[in-house]
């Protein structure tokens, strides 16, 4: 049997097909994972009214902490976390007061539906007005 023009184009576009399948795939976190922060990681910013964090699947209730620490490490005091009621992979918390100009680490902590628990952190800079 003799290969023809239109067995060519039908394997062709099979095989782009299933490429485009697998970047898809590929593209798609299979965890529970951060994927945006307000502010970003190594960001310098003036202020911030809160420390916002996005997940690539809603987690398991409850199971999300964020702690705003200090140059030495010490806890900022700051609001509860709070889930965005608009946006269930999204949580923030606010610090009680507007913390002075220095360098700042965002620790946070989630669980998937997977049952796998993933932490990380991130740090800023808060910069003098």
């Amino acid at each position: 049997m003799k290969p023809t023009l239109l067995g060519f184009r039908t394997a062709l576009f099979s095989l782009l097909a299933a490429a485009a399948v697998i970047a898809t795939i590929a593209a798609t976190p299979f965890h529970f994972a951060l994927i945006k922060s307000m502010p970003t990681d190594k960001a310098t910013v003036h202020e911030f009214p809160e420390v916002k964090l996005w997940f690539s699947e809603a987690p398991e209730d409850g199971t999300v902490s964020i702690h705003l620490l200090d140059e030495e490490g010490e806890p900022v005091p700051a609001t509860d976390v709070v889930q965005d009621p608009e946006a269930p992979t999204a949580f923030s918390i606010r610090p009680s007061s507007p913390p002075p100009a220095a360098t700042y680490t965002v620790s946070w902590r989630g669980m998937g539906d997977d049952g796998h628990v993933v932490r990380g952190e991130l740090k800023f800079t808060v910069a003098g007005h």
